[in-house]
């Protein structure tokens, strides 16, 4: 009897081990990664045959310990992809289905083009389309979680032949994703030219990016995202009202972020107070040189002849944001300063900074309004927030108040401004929120961080004090 006890003991000792060794080695939700869209998530327009953006994924993921799969097919809607989520009776040959291949997370990468937005003619039938869109993607998300599936939502982006009806309705439908309960990707914060087209350069065809458009796709991705999911991370929610906030006198670099992985379209929004001249943010790096040349293609029946432009490292820049004689100001990298028209003063004022690495474009808001834009292509590797950084010379205002800073792997437009400025949260893409309520800001510790990353804002040496009610 001890022995069958000691025997039954062992396995049941081996038995906890092996349930522990599946959770800590993520095999009750794999590490796996499912690119489920149409052909653009397939890899369409890649000259190099490496499966675009996914193909970048997934060796951007493996050092991190992550499957990534490509489960696309080309010319899919929210209609087709959900005949391809779990086969009904015997498999089709061929077809990629998603639950067989048991993925833990499932990026849902579909295009409001494909669903038939330009070619309906009337606003009826585009309206249709919308809604078929949205409920066929929420109908996909649903379908995702009732099969302890984690999903991820690619937002709508760009076709060559957009004209401002179309692009107002990717612009609505990406505001309405950013709404929801799911973490999206900002796929047109990416390589927008402005006007709901592919940035010239980056396109393949009118459809498709090329492989340097799939390389900006890539970096709209936040790349601890699957695993600040996999934490159970939850989205992104403002703290409930009033909230204190951050106030600064007089430092250099009192708050800092420095992305671990290679950032080309960003934007950063915060609400800030100062009433005297000086630095409120830095943004360091190096510029980005463009190399264009053509290209020609074979694709089955034919030949594509496109432009391919390719962005390197070039020179070591640093720009920033301040007050100027009274005025909110960008300074850019290599040219002269935008300047705003409003004035600093004892109110909170919204300050947005957005910048299209494809586009090569800059634009600077203030309190919802385009204050200029500048011609620039960026990869940012330091941010400052309160200070100039090690930009010397550079004066501080006096005192800064901060609060809400958030900072996004994508580009912002002006609708999604506004959304920021009317209170709202905006998930896409974004690696850092942090409303600087924290109770104490001590130095060499992270500031809270409510996005789903795995990133934060670092505390420097310089004195930052936490004000929880503002009496004005």
């Amino acid at each position: 009897m001890t022995r069958i006890r000691s025997v039954l003991a062992l396995l049941a000792a081996g038995c906890l081990l092996y349930v522990q060794s599946q959770a800590q080695s993520g095999l009750q939700h794999p590490r796996r990664i499912a690119v489920f869209g149409s052909s653009v998530a397939n890899g369409t327009g890649d000259e190099f045959n490496k499966e675009g953006y996914t193909g970048m994924l997934r060796q951007l993921m493996a050092a991190r310990g992550w499957e990534v799969l490509n489960q696309s097919r080309g010319g899919d809607t929210t209609v087709t992809l959900a005949e391809r989520f779990s086969p009904q009776g015997a498999p089709a040959p061929g077809v990629r289905y998603l639950t067989p291949v048991n993925p833990g997370y499932a990026v849902i990468a579909l295009s409001l083009n494909n669903e038939g937005v330009f070619e309906a003619m009337t606003k009826e039938g585009k309206d249709a389309i919308f809604k078929q869109y949205a409920d066929g993607i929420q109908g996909m998300v649903a379908r995702a979680r009732q099969n302890n599936i984690e999903p991820i939502v690619g937002l709508a982006y760009t076709r060559g032949v957009f004209t401002p009806v179309e692009y107002e309705y990717v612009r609505r439908i990406n505001l309405l994703q950013n709404s929801w309960n799911v973490p999206s990707i900002n796929f047109l914060g990416a390589v927008d030219d402005g006007k709901g087209k592919w940035a010239p350069g980056f396109s393949f065809d009118e459809k498709h990016p090329n492989a340097s458009g799939h390389k900006e796709l890539l970096y709209a991705i936040v790349p601890t995202l699957f695993e600040a999911i996999e934490k159970g991370k939850p989205i992104p929610s403002k703290l409930p009202a009033p909230a204190g906030f951050a106030r600064l006198t007089g430092g250099t670099a009192p708050l800092t972020f420095e992305p671990p992985d290679t950032m080309h379209p960003f934007s950063i929004s915060l609400m800030v107070r100062a009433e005297t001249d000086g630095t409120i943010a830095a943004i360091s790096g190096a510029s980005l040189a463009a190399r264009s040349e053509m290209k020609k293609f074979a694709v089955p029946g034919r030949s594509v002849d496109f432009q391919s432009t390719v962005l390197s490292a070039d020179s070591p820049f640093t720009a920033t944001i301040g007050i100027q004689k009274g005025k909110w100001i960008y300074k850019a990298a290599g040219a002269a300063g935008v300047t705003s028209s409003i004035d600093s003063d004892s109110d909170w004022h919204h300050v947005v900074l957005s910048h299209y690495a494809a586009r090569g474009e800059t634009l600077f808001f203030v309190d919802g309004k385009l204050a200029g834009a500048v011609a620039e292509r960026l990869q940012p590797s330091r941010f400052v927030f309160g200070g100039p950084g090690s930009v010397g010379g550079n004066a501080v205002p006096k005192q800064v108040d901060l609060r809400d800073i958030f900072l996004f792997r994508a580009g912002l437009n002006a609708d999604e401004v506004a959304a920021l400025g009317q209170g709202k949260v905006l998930q896409a893409s974004l690696e850092i929120y942090s409303p600087l309520n924290d109770s104490q800001f001590r130095p060499g510790s992270a500031v809270e961080n409510r996005a789903q990353s795995l990133a934060g804002l670092k505390v420097g040496s310089d004195r930052i004090l936490h004000v929880e009610h503002d009496p004005r």
